[in-house]
């Protein structure tokens, strides 16, 4: 299969990539910049803007499935640089949909979105049928794309899938800012743990079984298209009690520094992923303590 993963260069993307391209498929990574996540990705990748439609078109010239990971991706950032968040994740996402619709909407779009399209849940656990009323700029410029996908989907006949991941964690390629990496990060160091809050309950999920859910979605394209899945672990974990875990799990002789929490920041996310059970066998194995226990030992074997 010729797959395009836009983003290519990403926490999620570069493992992505290395998975597929173990199981024989053809893989090009899209990104604007390329450093050590992929520079041992054997594959052609393209060096370019998503919000530069020209390249975007020519790029999934081609292909079977477009995996469209690129995206400003923190919700910190959405707030900091709003313009660059809303023309990078709704324009970005027009750009792909509209390349695809005019290539002859060969290729599937697999569109990769966020817990926080929903904003503070109504109820625990979120299915994928709850009321979608993000928070934050982040939030709605992801909301903004599903909604583009759904309406090229109905009007266009474009493809689509639309994954929703919750705090995906599991390695070193993280971004540091991340919560679970600052943590490691900080813990290996011996260095405080800063907490924004502390009581926020959230929904981590392992690298692993992320990539997981997303090949089986893959694999099963022609009978799960216009579906949408959730990639989460039905455990809910407050931020003070990951830290802990954090510490415990490493040895850490570091302290934690509590802060106010951010007026943007969605105060609780537990998510059911019954949906991607049921349909595509899918659930996750990971552990929170063995995901965080791998995470350290990642962070560690680089000398962070």
């Amino acid at each position: 299969m010729n797959v395009l993963i836009t983003g290519g260069n990403g926490f999620i993307g570069s493992h992505l990539a290395e998975k597929l391209m173990e199981e024989g498929d053809d893989v090009v990574l899209f990104d604007r910049v390329f450093n050590d996540n992929s520079r041992g990705i054997d594959c052609r990748k393209i060096k370019a803007d998503i919000r530069d439609y020209a390249a975007v078109k020519s790029a999934v010239s081609g292909m079977d499935a477009v995996i469209h990971f690129a995206a400003v991706s923190r919700v910190a950032w959405g707030q900091e640089r709003p313009r660059e968040c809303i023309e990078t994740n709704s324009v970005g996402t027009a750009n792909v949909l509209e390349a695809v619709r005019d290539s002859g909407n060969s290729a599937y779009v697999f569109l990769g979105s966020s817990r926080e399209v929903y904003g503070e849940p109504e109820s625990l656990p979120v299915n994928e049928t709850h009321p979608k009323n993000p928070i934050s700029i982040y939030g709605i410029s992801k909301l903004s794309g599903e909604k583009l996908a759904l309406s090229y989907r109905k009007y266009f006949k474009t493809k689509i899938i639309i994954f929703r991941f919750s705090n995906v964690y599991g390695s070193a390629r993280d971004l540091p800012e991340r919560v679970v990496p600052n943590f490691v990060i900080s813990a290996v160091k011996n260095k405080p743990l800063k907490i924004n809050g502390g009581s926020q309950v959230l929904d981590f999920t392992f690298l692993g079984d992320t990539i997981d859910g997303i090949i089986k979605a893959l694999r099963a394209k022609e009978r799960i298209e216009g579906s949408d899945f959730h990639f989460v672990t039905g455990r809910g974990t407050s931020v003070k009690e990951l830290a802990d875990i954090v510490l415990e799990i490493s040895g850490s002789s570091s302290t934690l520094e509590i802060k106010s929490d951010k007026s943007f920041d969605v105060r609780k996310f537990v998510g059911d992923y019954s949906k991607a059970k049921s349909i595509l066998g899918w659930y996750p194995k990971t552990s929170l303590e063995e995901g965080i226990k791998k995470t350290i030992e990642a962070y560690s074997r680089l000398g962070q």
